[in-house]
């Protein structure tokens, strides 16, 4: 088998607990630690990339340490996050965020990891209820083993750079082109371009902007133990210089797993892990857009050695000089633990209590100083501090009853309970009119420009959930799930929802007519159901909320939610059929899955007219709902093959095709749309409409 795929009768992590392959029911795809070994990713989501079918991830920016979009067997929400949950050791982290730049996931080393599971669909996701309705993504750290110690090491050093630049056009080429639109009588005629042949390259904003970057990781591990206590501890140092101007990614992690036999019927452990990172944004979005509309007739500086601009107050600023001025840079802390203990009741019976955490404490600091490049002039000096503080906790008990009868029957049967919440401090302060470049805090700001805001918000979930699994002689497999889940963000009457689930497997590969056939080792095929939910819109949403508003006679108060104590749970309905065949030994490993989804109860922020009380400065005054549905479905395929191996080569293959197609089956109205947009540069936005019976955000208008 290819060393990037667990192998068949390997252990997959499969919610709260572990599954052999063989017995899996639902769709799920694995990566272990030799594709991490193969690549130089900066946070874990990077690892995934290529090597999971149905699972897309698309980076938001080329910022080292930015965030990713993770898209699992496509968009299932229009408001909500689209982002799946990964969950570490038992924890839970959320990788979604709201800034392109902040990556929650990069706090997290590549190199302590084992293997990443994906649970892509809804028999596999339904254990992790409203959750689990984007996916989850399960990883195992490494762990100690019993023996002498271990200590290992493993870094690498290397350099990025830009494979390719985009085709502009030189001075000389700009120099024609402007001379062209003079004689149509669109722009007048330029003395500096009377002979263009004459000209020279101009500036390359590519060039200026981009450079070669160098980047370093060092890892040191040391694990062991003996037959009672096994240990692991792990640090780590990545330093990425990024290939765009002013842009870096630094992070300092430590780690730790202890496991121990307290007593021949008691186990327990504790594993946590600290990481530091500072990002420097530098060169952003942005900024790179304005060094493609730049004209190659400014140069990057003066010869007093000052940054250089256009001439033309229609064209934007240097981006060399604003990448060169500014500090954009994001500080981040996170702690992450989980503990247990893990009592044997009887015979197959046991009960784990469990707590996890997972703290988060972010600093963002901004200042841009007043500059002049050419004609473009700025005499605002601006400084915005945020200071974002997350903290989650979680407990929950497991019963789980593991059994074999007459050699034939297995069953395993698991009940558990859990609570969680999540805590969120954010405080806002920004400025302006410093006296000097050289003070940028905002104390000394001007106190009659500066503001300050923050908000603290907290959400608790209650959970009940069970799982049954029954197979019968390893031919024919059955998995029921359910859980119910109690969220804070819904009144009384609609804070619960009912997420179940079953899949049923028959393994053909066991059954007598197969059993010792030369050519196919291994057939499965599956099929499966289930429901998850979502509950991701705003804390408060279902209250009638105020808003302050600063007025010429004081202090004023405006409408900030419209109340809709009806609102309830988005649910998605997931069926799967895929089949699972392993060739000659398992050298060849095809897996192929078709899926079809669909969305109800859309979480969506309802227009009102202004008559109605909107105060019309924002979605926030408008009552959330549930309307509207949608659907995905899809087909993928994996093909694992192993060509070559023996103790001196090995060549393996690896092929992943995904199809999703979405479309909006319904909205509040037939002739509702969304529309939302976004700014890639100060001279331009792109807006994208959703409307029913098209695809989600299928149009890119330009404005």
């Amino acid at each position: 088998m290819k060393e990037d795929t667990e192998m068949l009768d390997e252990v997959v992590v499969v919610g709260y607990g572990q599954m052999k392959r063989s017995d899996l029911t639902g769709s799920v795809v694995s990566v272990n630690d030799a594709a991490i070994k193969k690549s130089v990713p900066t946070s874990i989501d990077q690892v995934l990339q290529g090597r999971a079918a149905g699972v897309q991830i698309q980076a938001n920016s080329g910022t080292p340490g930015a965030s990713t979009s993770i898209r699992i067997r496509g968009i299932n929400s229009l408001n909500a996050t689209n982002q799946p949950i990964f969950v570490i050791d038992g924890v839970v982290v959320d990788s979604a965020t709201d800034d392109e730049n902040s990556n929650p996931l990069s706090s997290i080393n590549p190199s302590d990891i084992v293997s990443m599971d994906v649970l892509k669909d809804a028999s596999a996701t339904a254990i992790y209820g409203s959750r689990a309705s984007n996916g989850v993504i399960m990883i195992t750290t490494k762990r100690g083993q019993a023996g002498e110690a271990t200590v290992t090491y493993d870094g690498y050093a290397g350099w990025q750079e830009m494979p390719t630049q985009l085709d502009m056009l030189n001075l000389r080429q700009y120099a024609q082109h402007h001379n062209d639109r003079s004689v149509l009588g669109l722009v007048e005629q330029s003395s500096s371009f009377v002979r263009p042949d004459l000209l020279g390259e101009g500036t390359n904003w590519q060039d200026e902007l981009f450079n070669k970057a160098f980047m370093t990781s060092h890892n040191i591990s040391v694990s062991g133990g003996n037959n009672k206590t096994t240990y692991a501890f792990s640090g780590g140092f990545l330093d990425q210089d990024g290939i765009a101007l002013g842009s870096s990614f630094r992070r300092l992690s430590l780690r730790a797993n202890v496991d121990t036999e307290i007593k021949s019927w008691l186990r327990g452990g504790v594993n946590f892990s600290f990481a530091e990172s500072k990002q420097n944004v530098g060169t952003d979005n942005n900024t790179i857009m304005s060094a493609l509309i730049q004209q190659p007739t400014v140069a990057v500086t003066s010869p007093d050695g000052s940054f250089d601009g256009p001439d033309d107050v229609w064209m934007p600023e240097n981006p060399v000089g604003l990448a060169s001025i500014r500090t954009n840079n994001n500080r981040k802390t996170n702690f992450r633990f989980n503990t247990y203990l893990e009592a044997t009741l009887l015979k197959g019976l046991t009960f784990k209590t469990e707590v996890s955490a997972d703290w988060n404490f972010n600093n963002y600091y901004y200042y841009q100083p007043d500059y002049q490049f050419g004609i473009k002039t700025s005499d605002t000096r601006t400084s915005k501090w945020t200071k974002t503080n997350t903290k989650y906790w979680s407990w929950r008990n497991i019963l789980t009853y593991n059994n074999t009868f007459a050699e034939k029957h297995n069953i395993n049967v698991m009940v558990g309970q859990e609570m969680s919440q999540s805590n969120w401090e954010t405080q806002v302060g920004t400025a302006t009119g410093f006296l000097s470049n050289t003070t940028p805090d905002l104390s000394a700001g001007d106190i009659t420009t500066s503001t300050t805001t923050g908000s603290r918000v907290v959400n608790s979930i209650a959970s009940f959930f069970g799982r049954a699994f029954y197979s019968f002689d390893e031919r024919y497999l059955l998995t029921a799930t359910i859980r119910r889940d109690g969220s804070s963000k819904f009144a009384k009457g609609n804070k619960w929802g009912w997420f179940p689930a079953v899949a049923l497997a028959w393994r053909a590969s066991q059954e007598s007519f197969l059993q010792n056939n030369e050519i196919i080792n291994n057939l499965k095929l599956r099929a499966g159901w289930g429901a998850t939910g979502n509950q991701n819109v705003s804390d408060y949403a279902y209250m009638a909320l105020l808003s302050y508003k600063t007025t010429p006679w004081g202090t004023g108060v405006l409408t900030g939610n419209t109340a809709n104590p009806d609102l309830t749970w988005e649910t998605t309905h997931s069926y799967n059929v895929g089949i699972d065949l392993g060739l000659f030994q398992n050298r060849i490993e095809l897996i192929a899955d078709v899926y079809y989804k669909k969305t109800k109860n859309l979480l969506l922020q309802l227009p009102l007219p202004a008559y109605l009380g909107s105060s019309g400065q924002g979605a926030a005054s408008n009552p959330w709902g549930n309307v509207g549905s949608l659907e995905n479905k899809g087909f993928e395929l994996t093909v694992n093959t192993t060509n070559i191996t023996n103790k001196d080569f090995q060549w393996t293959s690896n092929l992943v095709f995904s199809l999703n197609r979405n479309k909006v089956l319904e909205l509040d109205t037939d002739n509702s749309s969304i529309e939302k947009s976004y700014q890639p540069s100060s001279a331009s936005y792109i807006v994208t409409k959703t409307t029913v019976g098209q695809p989600i955000g299928q149009s890119g208008d330009i404005k």
